[in-house]
């Protein structure tokens, strides 16, 4: 199998034993394991189909571009078990922290900016992040680039399982709910898209902020974009990655921490899809030596 798939089973292998052994709540344990079954059989028959038909191009494509579709299922389903490892939300917790560390509230320090213009712009940049997590690997598969397409989804789907693990083991309800009392107005005003955004936010899963999905997605991308465009195109994004950083505070939908969290965690998926692409295009006889050696030869 290619790396891509063995990072999206293994994860799934890991959702699997969590929700069916874990120590705390899970809702519809059954329907979570069903539903993971149903992303394994899909990679598996993604995989499966790039294989028996080499050439087909369609098959190709879809072997790449199927884990853009899985967070459908698997974002949302965190929040069902978000508390199956700390059986409590931890918000009192890393407010205590932020307080001794910032010696203020990031998020209610930003309040005292908030305007409706300066909230449409941020809730506008917060949205465009949808787009920007799927585009850049799509604009890829569109040229004809699939491998650099598979290397670019790895870094960044590494970093979105390394979120969603990060959620069970700080788990938490973020600003908007855990700070409601201290904001002054209670709610962001804005326009069409502070509106479309509050909307969407209604079906956000509960436990889903540490680190920051958002932050963490965009910042991987960009530096997925470093390995497999040209230089220039990264620093042209980079004004519109800082500002979804900003964003998720200004918005109220996660703590200063989780954005701080997401840009490690894309650090590290960025570092460790580059190590693990490197072993895994080795030969076997070239990765005992490696091994020996202690370290990983680099692979153009």
């Amino acid at each position: 199998m290619r790396p891509l798939d063995r990072l999206t089973l293994g994860y799934l292998a890991v959702a699997v034993v969590v929700v069916a052994a874990g120590p705390g709540p899970v809702q519809d344990r059954g329907s979570l394991l069903i539903g993971f079954s149903g992303c394994a059989v899909l990679v598996l028959l993604c995989a499966g189909l790039a294989r028996r038909s080499p050439a087909s191009r369609p098959a190709a494509c879809a072997a790449v571009t199927y884990p853009l579709v899985l967070p459908f299922f698997l974002y949302p389903a965190v929040g069902r078990y978000a508390l199956v490892l700390r059986g409590r939300f931890l918000d009192s917790e890393v407010n205590a922290w932020e307080a001794r560390v910032f010696g203020v509230h990031p998020n209610l320090a930003l309040d005292a900016v908030a305007r409706p213009a300066l909230t449409e712009f941020m809730m506008a940049v917060y949205f465009s992040f949808y787009l920007f997590a799927a585009l850049p690997p799509l604009w890829l598969v569109f040229r004809g680039r699939l491998k650099d397409a598979e290397r670019y989804l790895f870094c960044q789907m590494l970093a979105v399982y390394m979120c969603y693990l990060g959620f069970l083991l700080v788990p938490l309800r973020g600003p908007m709910f855990a700070l409601r009392d201290h904001f002054e107005p209670s709610g962001l005003s804005g326009y069409a898209m502070t509106r479309l955004q509050a909307h969407i936010m209604t079906r956000d899963p509960a436990g889903t902020c540490f680190p920051s999905a958002h932050v963490a997605t965009a910042w991987s991308g960009l530096l997925a974009m470093r390995r497999t465009m040209r230089p220039k195109v990264s620093l042209f994004f980079l004004p519109l990655i800082l500002c979804i950083t900003a964003s998720v505070v200004y918005n109220r939908y996660h703590y200063a921490s989780d954005a701080l969290a997401g840009m490690a965690v894309a650090l590290a998926a960025a570092f460790l899809s580059a190590a693990l692409q490197s072993w895994s295009a080795l030969p076997v006889s070239s990765r005992s030596r490696s091994v020996r050696r202690g370290y990983l030869r680099k692979v153009p």
